[in-house]
């Protein structure tokens, strides 16, 4: 079930396990905003970017809102708190691929 490894990368996210954050994505995936723009791209970078917003956030914590599946992408809301005083707020769409998370794209 494709929900299954986006459930997996917002526990990850919850426990801090840059680990197991990056095993949710295959080795090419990107992370992007709504613009186009590459946040992070494959493995090594995921590491980069994520394991110290975990030390510098350990307060962060995902909430979701809706979610749909169709075809090989999950879309669902999310809201991010303790990332600072205000909540965040965006939709992130999630492309599955052999059971990971190969593309992500956050829009708001």
């Amino acid at each position: 079930m494709k929900e299954t490894i986006v459930d997996r990368v917002i526990a990850a996210i919850a426990d801090k396990d840059v680990d197991a954050f990056v095993a949710c994505y295959t080795e090419d995936a990107t992370i992007e905003d709504g613009h186009d723009h590459v946040i992070a791209r494959g493995h090594d970078e995921l590491r980069e970017r994520y394991q110290p917003m975990f030390e510098q956030y350990p307060d962060i914590e995902i909430r979701t809102g809706w979610r749909t599946t169709v075809g090989d992408f999950v879309v669902e809301e999310e809201t991010v708190s303790g990332r600072g005083p205000e909540e965040e707020r965006h939709v992130a769409v999630y492309l599955i691929r052999d059971g990971k998370i190969a593309r992500e794209r956050l829009v708001g």
